[in-house]
């Protein structure tokens, strides 16, 4: 199609390849017109795997009134496919690793509308790092619009095509097209059939003595079986290449992203891309699915299982995966601009999370490197991956100008030797095109990654949050606050809610800020005072989320959040978490807040699985250790359960939630003193009052607490509860009893009773506030009352409903019972509680004091007899 140059480009400072056409390619203005047309929509398509076109220019030619037109394209260093093929022959991994990337390529430009038409391995390029580049994408339907004549035309037998003609190669032409009938994306698959197939067997799959006989065998035969060629080929594989070579179209694959789903199905070590669910066009679905893929695909849907390699470095990928880290980017400029560069790198995260051939490692584990003087090698190892991306930040603000200046850097650790730079570009921009630069940042590492990029990954990787600069500095504010508190906070909830309320004032249509305003609302609801309003407020802006950004997994993480936890529904919170799953890659908040929902319904296995998988995208997140202890604990897994703690309290030494849970492994076992000890070793890095309340609070520890600690305990206010007057009178109740202080008893119970009365106007199906109130009512002496309480919250919220809170309120009703005078009651209540998930065991039942009126009861001395 023409000459080729080796050429710089002086304005970019780059080198480029120019081809330039024949004189009499484009003869007439409407000849060049549609060229041009076609090389912008080339210009348009950028994917790894397909050569760049750059722009189409007119440039002078060899006499003043003459001028040539030439294609300016990306420059590629290596050999051509047939090159490879006519040398040496193509291990079956590299081959199918080969055939992946030429299968994405195709997908990309198919989903653009761009078929090839004359795909062989002439028109495929090997780099030199092994990137797999088509070339000539689209050059021949050019070239066909502007030949002479029709689609009868005869098709060329040269394996270098002449300008000017129908173009197609005997031996990848498909049937329709050696007809000379109308050809759509299914023609490339065909041609890539055969490319497959000689990638495999070394040998053409139609060649014939003389073109004529060629294009008989693509019309009328089979090529011979793989298994001829003498090379030990999968029947998987060789499945894929005969679906890709049926001669009737409607068989074949209908799309080239089937063909790459396929391959990436295959089983460790042919081939080293992760699985991914591949959506066809609508109404024509064919996948090719074998028995034994059946059956993976039921045990991945049942429980999770994740198909583990090594990496170079010893690293563990997921099934081919590539993981990268998004180390927080160095602010260069004023202290108060850090906000905005984790906000930089926050940003370009999620867009790169969005690609499913990527696993992306979570915020929570990656900002702990700021400012590190740990090396690559070992952040790497910490975090498990094999790249890392790291960037420079300075934002300009002298002088009346607003630019930002980055300099991102993708590091490869895989090397054994040391650690290489795999990309590196500097930005500089306004301050308006910030948004611009990070969908850059994600595209080129992307690119460098030789991630295949559709037309819908494209398209969400270019998505702008918000155009209101001023919106998106409240909201970066906000995800400061957030990320620093623990979630159960309420002030803190409450300080980073204000400026997500900040951001869409500021931008009404600002996606992410309505969907991290309804998740910390349904925060709040939880865990402080709950409001009709409250929970309105939570259900409005998550479908606010959802509409304003229905390709968006923070939308429906936060609408599966509102069903979980305001309105208690499971099942349809799972949905909503899966929908999420669909439109972007797994996440680790995704995964946590779907493993909660299956706790709850009872799903506690596929619950471990669900939190280990987060935990491997966040390895050194507090939150993904905590819940993977607490599903553990539950399972009275107890050596588990501690080793889960333990690596949580690497990261957060003094994190009380994962003190708690430790401390709880070892009361399920009967340990007091280890319960404590645990309990005490924080006491001297945590501020007294929040350990103190804090274990009061989880799982009624109060009794697990020492003389010293309960005495801090009754001289605290309702402020250390965050001012909800209910819990702390629940607490401080529990503490004078232990004391035998009948006055203060009473006194705190009558402020609990009268507490959760007035929540309970505002959420009067709240059983947790119902068997809370019952247990208070029931300190109070009023038997009846309470027990109508308890047995109301215990009808509210059955074990068959809610398998995770289910059993708290099932063992407070028991509680209430044993204050109440009815030990047979509340022993029906514990019997069954012992033989499911929960944290009461024997053990727990024979040292804790709240349950000292059964100890002389046969029925209760029976339970605690099994305790070790």
């Amino acid at each position: 199609m023409g000459e080729v140059y080796r050429a710089r480009d002086t304005r970019l400072a780059r080198n480029v390849a120019v081809k330039v056409l024949p004189e009499d390619f484009l003869e007439g203005e409407e000849g060049r017109a549609r060229f041009e047309r076609e090389a912008k929509a080339l210009a348009a398509l950028n994917h790894p795997n397909i050569a760049a076109v750059f722009s189409f220019e007119e440039i002078p030619g060899p006499s003043s009134s003459s001028s040539r037109h030439v294609l300016v394209m990306e420059l590629l260093e290596g050999e051509t496919l047939r090159d490879r093929l006519d040398s040496r022959p193509v291990r079956q991994k590299q081959a199918v690793d080969f055939a992946l990337q030429i299968a994405r390529g195709l997908s990309a430009a198919h989903e653009k509308g761009i078929v090839h038409r004359d795909l062989k391995p002439e028109n495929v390029f090997v780099s030199r790092d092994g990137q797999i580049k088509i070339l000539d994408f689209g050059l021949a339907k050019m070239v066909e619009s502007l030949a002479p004549g029709d689609e009868t035309s005869a098709p060329t037998a040269s394996r270098h095509t002449e300008p000017g003609t129908v173009l197609g190669t005997p031996g990848y032409m498909s049937p329709e097209q050696v007809r000379g009938l109308s050809v759509d994306h299914r023609s490339d698959i065909f041609s890539f059939g055969a490319i497959l197939y000689e990638l495999l067997s070394g040998k053409r799959a139609f060649a014939r003595p003389t073109p004529a006989d060629t294009i008989s065998a693509i019309l009328k035969e089979d090529p011979p079986e793989l298994s001829e060629s003498g090379r030990k080929i999968s029947p998987a594989l060789d499945r894929i290449v005969r679906h890709c070579l049926e001669k009737d179209r409607e068989n074949r694959f209908q799309s080239a992203r089937d063909v790459a789903f396929n391959l990436s199905e295959l089983p460790s070590p042919a081939v080293t891309s992760g699985l991914r669910l591949a959506a066809s066009p609508a109404g024509n679905r064919r996948v090719l699915i074998t028995a034994a893929a059946l059956v993976g695909i039921a045990v991945l849907g049942l429980v999770g299982v994740v198909v583990l390699r090594r990496t170079p470095a010893g690293r563990t990928e997921t099934g081919g995966s590539k993981r990268v880290a998004v180390l927080p980017f160095e602010n260069l400029g004023s202290p108060e601009d850090d906000y905005f560069a984790d906000g930089m790198a926050d940003e370009v995260r999620a867009k790169l999370t969005t690609l499913p051939s990527l696993q992306v490692i979570a915020r929570a584990s990656s900002t702990p490197y700021r400012k590190t003087a740990k090396t690559p090698k070992q952040i790497a190892g910490e975090l498990n991956t094999s790249y890392l991306l790291t960037a420079t930040v300075r934002w300009e603000k002298a002088g009346g100008r607003s630019r930002v200046h980055v300099t991102p850097e993708l590091v490869d650790v895989t090397r054994p030797d040391a650690p290489t730079s795999k990309w590196q570009q500097p930005f500089d921009a306004a301050l308006t095109d910030m948004f611009q630069v990070q969908s850059d940042i994600a595209s080129r590492v992307a690119g460098a990654l030789g991630v295949a990029l559709g037309a819908g990954e494209e398209r969400r990787l270019s998505e702008t949050p918000t155009r209101n600069l001023d919106a998106y500095d409240a909201f970066l504010k906000g995800e400061e606050v957030w990320r620093q508190l623990a979630v159960g906070d309420p002030s803190g909830v409450r300080r980073a809610l204000g400026f997500y309320e900040q951001a869409v004032a500021l931008d009404p249509g600002f996606a992410q800020a309505w969907a991290r305003i309804s998740w910390a609302t349904s925060t709040l609801y939880l865990n402080s005072t709950p409001t009709p309003a409250v929970a309105e407020r939570a259900r409005a802006a998550a479908e606010k989320a959802v509409t304003l950004g229905p390709t968006m997994p923070e939308a429906y993480l936060a609408l599966g959040n509102y069903q979980r936890l305001v309105l208690k529904n499971y099942e349809r919170a799972i949905e909503e978490y899966n929908r999420g799953h669909r439109v972007a890659a797994a996440t680790a908040d995704l995964l946590i807040a779907t493993a909660l929902a299956e706790e709850s319904l009872g799903q506690w296995e596929s619950a471990v699985e669900r939190f280990r998988q987060a935990n491997r995208l966040d390895p050194r997140s507090v939150r993904t250790h905590l819940r993977l202890s607490e599903a553990l604990l539950y399972l009275h897994r107890y050596p588990e359960a501690r080793e889960a703690s333990d690596k949580g309290l690497t990261v957060a030494p003094v994190n009380l939630p994962l003190i708690g849970i430790k401390a709880v492994t070892f009361l399920g076992e009967g340990n007091l003193e280890a319960a404590r000890r645990t309990i005490l070793s924080a006491a001297e890095k945590v501020e007294p009052t929040a350990l103190v309340a804090k274990v009061a609070n989880d799982s009624d520890l109060v009794w697990v607490l020492d003389q010293e600690q309960r005495a801090l305990l009754l001289r605290l206010t309702p402020g250390a509860f965050d001012e909800n007057r209910a819990t702390w009178g629940v607490c401080l109740l529990q503490a004078a009893a232990l004391e035998g202080d009948t006055e203060g008893v009473r006194k705190y119970a009558e402020i609990a009773a009268n507490a959760l009365e007035e929540q309970l106007r505002a959420a009067p199906e709240d059983a947790g506030r119902h068997v809370l109130r019952g247990l208070a009512l029931a300190y109070m002496g009023r038997k009846e009352e309470a027990i109508r309480e308890g047995e109301r919250g215990a009808g509210l919220l059955p074990v068959t409903k809610d398998a995770a809170v289910g059993t708290y309120i099932q063992h407070q009703l028991a509680r209430i019972y044993i204050v109440a005078g009815e030990p047979d009651k509340a022993l029906d209540r514990l019997e069954p509680l012992l033989k499911i998930p929960y944290v009461l065991t024997p053990g727990w039942l024979k040292i804790d004091p709240n349950f000292d009126p059964l100890r002389k009861n046969p029925r209760f001395q029976k339970l605690v007899a099994t305790a070790k």
